[in-house]
C-alpha cells in the first residue's frame, strides 16, 4: 500500500491544482574498539542477583534485565542464551579473556586458541583454517561449559564468613591475544553499582508512524477519522514521549484527542513541503528543535519517490524529570528496497551518526534515538550497514534486541523460525535506539509492538506502534546539564514552503520522465 501511495504523490505533484486541497495547510551491547584494531562487544554479568550496569572509560556501557533464579548468584549455565562477541584481526591463534577483583592476582576466565577449538575459526574451501580472513569469536553453549566467569563470581565475590556479598564496585578486564606470532594485552576496568539502590527515574516512551499520507483517501481508508484514532491511543496509553512519522495534512486531526501534551513541536505542514516527524511531551519541555534534511535521496518517479518530500531527523533536548536531561531523536529513513534506496539509508545512518557524535562531544547527555528506519538488523543490507553505522560506530544500542534478544545482534535465528514476520512483530523498522552518557545509564524495562485498531477492529496504519520503557539511572558521574537551552518556535510559513517543494518537485518530476511508464505501469497495471 505505502508504495502505491509514493507513486500516487509524483502523479499529483504533477497535477499541481491537487496539491492545495489534499496538503490541509496548518500551523521530530556496549562495544568500543581497542588501540589494537580488536572490536569488542563484551556480554553483561550477574552479581548479587540484581541487575547490576557496567560501564567502560570510554562511557559506553551495558547491562542485564534478567535476575538469577538459582541461589544468590549466577553459574555458567545461566549465562547459557546471553552473548558476548569479539572480532579480532586476521592472522589471531589465540584468545585469552580474563577477569579479576584486583587487577594483579587471580585472573580467571577461558581461552581458545586454533590449534584446541578450530570451529570458531573461518575455513576455506578445503576446510583449512583460513588466517587471513577476521576471526569472530562468540559466546555459545560449549563455551559456556568451560566458562569460568561464574566461577569468579561464586569464589571471590561471596563472601562465606558473613554468608552474604562481599562489596566491589570495579572489576578488570583482561584481553589477551596472538596476531601474526605477536602477542597484544588490553586491559580495561569495569565500574560496578548496585542497581537497586541507585537513583532511578522511568519513562514511557511510543515511536508510531500515523500514516497520515493524503493518498490513503484513494485506497478507501478514512485517513481523518484514523488520525484522531490515533491521537486518543497515544493519549490514553499512558505515554510521557510521543515520536509520530507522515504527521502531514491531518495534523489537526491528530492532535483532536491528543490530549495532556503540553509541548508540541513545530509542525511543518502537508505534502509536499511538510516532513511528517513531530514529537508529543507531557509535562517534558523540549528544546533546540532542529530539523535536517537527509543529504542523500533516493527516488522521484521511482525507489519510492522518496526525494519529493524533506525527509530526515528532528533533533530535540528533552528534560524528561529529576534534573535528566535526554539528546532526541525522531527520523524517516528511505523506503523501498531499490539498490538506490538502500545506498540512500547507508548515507542516511551515517549522516546521523556524524550528527549525534557531534552533538555528544559538545554537549555528554544520554541519547535516545526513535522512527522509521525502513530497515531490518536480520536482513544485513548493505553488508550490515546499520550496524556498523549506528551500533558499532556510534555506540548506541537497539531496545528491542536488547530487550527480546538478550542483546544478541547476530542470532536471530529463534525469531526467524518463529512463523512470524518481522514487521510489526520482532526485529521491525520502527526501532528505538539508545546510549548513556553524563553520568546516565539507561535501561531498557519493557519493550512492546503494538497494532493499534479502530473500534471495528481494523489497523488505522500500517506500521505498528513500538512502546519502549526507560529506565534513567544516575551513576556518581552524573553532571548538571549547563548548557543554554530554548525553545523553537517555527518562525517559515507553511504555505510559503509547500509552494517553494511543489515546483521543486516539478521540476524534480520533469528530470525523471523517463521513469515515467514504469510508474504508470505499477499504477495501472500491476496493482
Amino acid at each position: 500500500m505505502k508504495k502505491t501511495l509514493c507513486l500516487i504523490l509524483t502523479l499529483v505533484i504533477t497535477l499541481t491544482c491537487l496539491c492545495l486541497p489534499l496538503s490541509g495547510i496548518t500551523a521530530s551491547a556496549a562495544d568500543f574498539e581497542t588501540e589494537n584494531g580488536v572490536q569488542v562487544e563484551m556480554a553483561p554479568f550477574l552479581y548479587k542477583s540484581t541487575l547490576y550496569q557496567m560501564e567502560f572509560p570510554s562511557r559506553h556501557s551495558y547491562e542485564i534485565k534478567e535476575k538469577s533464579n538459582v541461589g544468590d548468584y549466577a553459574i555458567s549455565r545461566e549465562l547459557n542464551d546471553l552473548s558476548y562477541t569479539f572480532v579480532f584481526p586476521a592472522g589471531t591463534t589465540k584468545i585469552d579473556c580474563m577477569l579479576s577483583l584486583d587487577g594483579e592476582t587471580e585472573w580467571r576466565g577461558f581461552n581458545v586458541n586454533s590449534t584446541d577449538n578450530p570451529s570458531y575459526w573461518v575455513k576455506d574451501e578445503a576446510g583449512n583454517i583460513d588466517y587471513s580472513q577476521p576471526l569472530t569469536f562468540r559466546r555459545n553453549e560449549i563455551t559456556a561449559e568451560r566458562d569460568e566467569y561464574g566461577v569468579l563470581y561464586r569464589d571471590y565475590l561471596l563472601d562465606k564468613e558473613v554468608e552474604g556479598f562481599r562489596d566491589y564496585d570495579k572489576i578488570y578486564w583482561r584481553l589477551r591475544y596472538i596476531c601474526n606470532g605477536e602477542a597484544f594485552t588490553e586491559y580495561f576496568d569495569i565500574k560496578l553499582y548496585d542497581y537497586d539502590k541507585a537513583e532511578k527515574h522511568s519513562i514511557k516512551t511510543v515511536n508510531f508512524n500515523v500514516a497520515g499520507l493524503p493518498f490513503g483517501i484513494l485506497q478507501g481508508e478514512n485517513v481523518r477519522a484514523n488520525q484522531r484514532e490515533a491521537g486518543r491511543y497515544l493519549s490514553e496509553n499512558g505515554f510521557d514521549i510521543v515520536a509520530v512519522q507522515e504527521d502531514f495534512g491531518f495534523h489537526k486531526q491528530l492532535i483532536k484527542n491528543l490530549n495532556g501534551f503540553n509541548y508540541i513541536t513545530n509542525h511543518t505542514g502537508g505534502i509536499p513541503g511538510g516532513d511528517g516527524l513531530n514529537i508529543f511531551t507531557k509535562n517534558m519541555p523540549v528544546y533546540n528543535e532542529t530539523r535536517v534534511s537527509w543529504n542523500v535521496e533516493s527516488g522521484i518517479l521511482s525507489d519510492g519517490s522518496d526525494a519529493l518530500t524533506p525527509k530526515g531527523f528532528t533533533y530535540t533536548v528533552i528534560d524528561v524529570g529529576n534534573g535528566i536531561y535526554v539528546d532526541f531523536y525522531n527520523l524517516h529513513a528511505d523506503a523501498y528496497g531499490g539498490e538506490g534506496s538502500i545506498k540512500a539509508r547507508t548515507s542516511q545512518y551515517k549522516q546521523l551518526a556524524e550528527f549525534i557524535k557531534a552533538r555528544s562531544a559538545e554537549n555528554d547527555r544520554p541519547v535516545i534515538v526513535t522512527g522509521d528506519f525502513n530497515n531490518y538488523m536480520h536482513t544485513h543490507e548493505d553488508d550490515g550497514a546499520l550496524y556498523k553505522t549506528l551500533y558499532l560506530d556510534c555506540g548506541l544500542k537497539d531496545a528491542w534486541i536488547e530487550y527480546h534478544n538478550n542483546g544478541d545482534y547476530f542470532n536471530l535465528h529463534k525469531w526467524h523460525i518463529s512463523g512470524l514476520p518481522a514487521w510489526g512483530n520482532w526485529d521491525s523498522v520502527e526501532r528505538f535506539m539508545y546510549k548513556s552518557g553524563g553520568g546516565v545509564d539507561i535501561v531498557v524495562s519493557d519493550f512492546r509492538f503494538v497494532e493499534v485498531c479502530n473500534d471495528k477492529g481494523k489497523a488505522i496504519s500500517d506500521h505498528s506502534a513500538a512502546e519502549c520503557d526507560f529506565t534513567f539511572i544516575k551513576t556518581e558521574d552524573f553532571a548538571e546539564n549547563t548548557q543554554e537551552l530554548e525553545i523553537v518556535k517555527n518562525s517559515r510559513s507553511n504555505f510559503m514552503n509547500l509552494i517553494k517543494w511543489i515546483f521543486k518537485d516539478l521540476i524534480a518530476v520533469l528530470s525523471d520522465l523517463k521513469n515515467l511508464p514504469e510508474l504508470i505501469k505499477e499504477l495501472f497495471i500491476t496493482q
